[in-house]
Formats: C-alpha cells, structure tokens, sequence
C-alpha cells in the first residue's frame, strides 16, 4: 500500500495501513426505505458518502486495518517526524469511533502498514528490517519477524499460514526505493522461507480471493508508463507475467469476485510530474483495461465488500517553490469509482490532509481514512 517520499533527504512515509473528538453526523432521512442495491450511478449514494467522524491519533498515520467484525480499527502511527516514543499503533473502538488503546514497543520503527490474521496483527515497520507482531486479543506485542529491508506491506494467504512482504528497501539494506523482492513468511514459525525477485521498488502487494495469484505493484522511478505490476503463481512462488504502463503505482486492491485489480497511480516521489489516474487490470487476461481520471496523487484504494465501488484517497500534497523545500498539502479528497461501468461517480468527498490509506469495514457501512499530515482518521459513512 504505500511508498517512502523525501524531503530534504528525509524519509517521508506516506501510506501504506494504519481521538478524542467526534464531529457531528448530518444524516439526511427520506420517505423511501434506504436501498441496499446501488442501482444508478448518480443514486442514491449521494446521500450518503459523507464524513460524520474525525477521530484523532497518533503522529502521522499511515496503514490502517479493521478487523472481521468491523468493531476495532489499527492504524499505523508512521512517526514522519521521528518524535521520541511516537512510533505506534492506534486501537480504536469503531462503535464510539474513539481510540480505545495505543500500542508502544521499542520494535516499532516508521510503522507503516498493518495486516490482521487469525487474532495476530502485523506491523511492517518501514525504516527497518522487521515486522512486529502482536496479540489483537491482548493488544500486547508477542513477536518480532527479522530479515526484511524496508518492509512497507503484506499480504495473508486465506488460510493465514502464508505471509506475503514487500521489500521496497530501507537504511540497513538497499537503500529507500532500491528493493526488488518479496519475502514469503511461514506464519506458524514466523520464519523467511523464499524470497521472490520482482520489479524495482515494490511498493504494495494483494492476493486473488483464492489465494492463487499475488499481483505486486512495482513504484519503478514514478515516471509515466515506468512502473509494472508482477503476478506470481503462489503455487511455485514464481512470477508468470509482467504487466506494464503504471506511472509511480503505489496501492493495489482486488475486487471480490478476482476479475479486477484497481491500481492508484501516485506518480513521483518528488511530486513532478505526479500522477492522477486509476488502472483497471481485467485480472483473466492481465491487461489494463481502463485508466480513470481523478484527484491530484491517488494513494490509497478499498473496494466495498459487494465489489461494486472503490473509494481513492487523493493525498494532494505538493511541493511549494522552485528549491523543494516546503510541502503544501492542499485539500485531502475521496474520489469514488463504479467498478462495472469503470467510471467516476460523484460526490467528491473531503476529508484530512494528505490522506494516505483507505480501509473499508467488513460490513461495508464506514471507510476510514488515515490523514497524514492532519493526524486524524476521517470516518466516511457509505451507502447501505
């Protein structure tokens, strides 16, 4: 799900998954019964799709993962600004759409992204080589996985024995950008047992609903058409094709049923040029199928549990002047894709600043977006 952005040669790590203020809910009620079916593609969700939360967390948020019973959200407080003690995971109850807990451990470096599987959460902490694993039961920190190099996401197998990491390079491996694999995790030693060569730069990973397929999303440089997705065969571990044409891709989400993956073209690192569009790969063929137009830098992406909808996160931030200096974030935006007729539908929603990443509840009521630069999780209630 995310990349690694500098400024001024410092690491600025915007995704990939990861309170005290509830903002007032403007509902709208009609005469009709709320329709379970989106039958139009203007109607009805412009009733809906409306930020009713903002839950504050910890320094900029960037993962974030909510579990089987859409009750508890994680998010990955990434710690942009390297604040002594600020790296952690925020726990929040999504009933209160407070922040019921915050995880701290001396593990956790640049924590970026989170996974949940079979009551363990994983953290991918971007600055190092590890992952932190830890107990959603207890919330209580119960392991630590070595051998990565700037792990900035993870994928699970449908029976949780298998984790999937990408490597896009840290400090004490390649360099930031400079990573070409991806490691296999066996979940039950917690142990490195293959290790997969991929394109440059692997910045996100998701697996088929089978668990047959991994499509890996490769940043490359962020120049147009540069970056490439590569599909492996989890059979062998092996990769069997190479789809190219992505400008600086950056998250990857795969549709329900596995006909599609929808790829958010962030563009480059250093904001120039910076890209604006979604692929559509139809997932029989591996061919892109469709470019949509939307916001300024689509970051993140969540597909509604029916499949029918994405929601994109635009992260909008740009560098202010000629010298590259000054970040400007400019107004964080949602954009929405109809997924069958591969095209934009309104409404544009606002939220935080620099919204990073994008998780939809498993009962397909709420979407939650981490904003990066503003500290908050926005809370989007979504037509149901």
């Amino acid at each position: 799900m995310m990349l690694f952005f500098s400024k001024k040669g410092k690491s600025m790590n915007i995704q990939i998954t990861r309170t005290h203020t509830l903002v007032s809910l403007l509902f709208l009620l009609t005469a009709s019964p709320i329709r379970t079916e989106v039958e139009s593609p203007l109607q009805p969700w412009v009733d809906f799709n409306t930020v009713v939360a903002t839950i504050n967390v910890g320094v900029t948020p960037t993962g974030i993962a909510i579990n089987h019973h859409s009750n508890t959200a994680y998010v990955a407080n990434n710690n942009n600004y390297g604040i002594a003690g600020e790296d952690s995971v925020s726990v929040i109850n999504l009933k209160k759409n407070l922040v019921k807990k915050v995880i701290f451990d001396e593990s956790f470096n640049q924590p970026y992204t989170i996974t949940l599987s079979h009551y363990r959460g994983y953290v991918t902490n971007s600055n190092s080589t590890t992952i932190t694993v830890f107990d959603t039961k207890t919330n209580c920190v119960v392991d630590v996985i070595d051998g990565f190099d700037g792990p900035s996401g993870m994928a699970i197998s449908p029976d949780g024995k298998t984790g999937y990491v990408n490597n896009y390079g840290g400090p004490d491996g390649v360099g930031s950008g400079n990573g070409t694999t991806v490691s296999v995790v066996d979940l039950q030693s917690n142990t490195i047992i293959d290790t997969i060569c991929v394109g440059l730069a692997p910045a996100a990973l998701a697996l088929t609903p089978d668990g047959k397929f991994l499509y890996v999303a490769n940043y490359v440089d962020g120049n147009p058409n540069t970056g490439t997705v590569s599909v492996i065969k989890t059979k062998n571990n092996r990769v069997v094709d190479i789809i190219n044409g992505f400008s600086g891709p950056f998250a990857i989400a795969i549709t329900p049923n596995g006909k599609y993956a929808l790829v958010t073209n962030f563009g480059s690192n250093n904001f120039e040029p910076f890209g604006t569009t979604v692929s559509i790969i139809n997932l029989k063929h591996n061919v892109t199928v469709s470019n949509i137009s939307l916001g300024i830098q689509p970051a993140g992406v969540a597909i509604t549990p029916n499949g029918k909808l994405a929601y994109v996160s635009n992260y909008n931030t740009l560098y202010a002047g000629s010298d590259f200096t000054d970040l400007t974030p400019g107004q964080g935006t949602v954009n929405i894709i109809d997924i069958h007729n591969k095209k934009l539908v309104p409404p544009t929603i606002a939220v935080g600043q620099s919204p990073a990443d994008i998780a939809i509840a498993p009962n397909g009521r709420h979407a939650y977006v981490t904003n990066f630069t503003s500290n908050t999780v926005s809370v989007i209630e979504l037509p149901h």
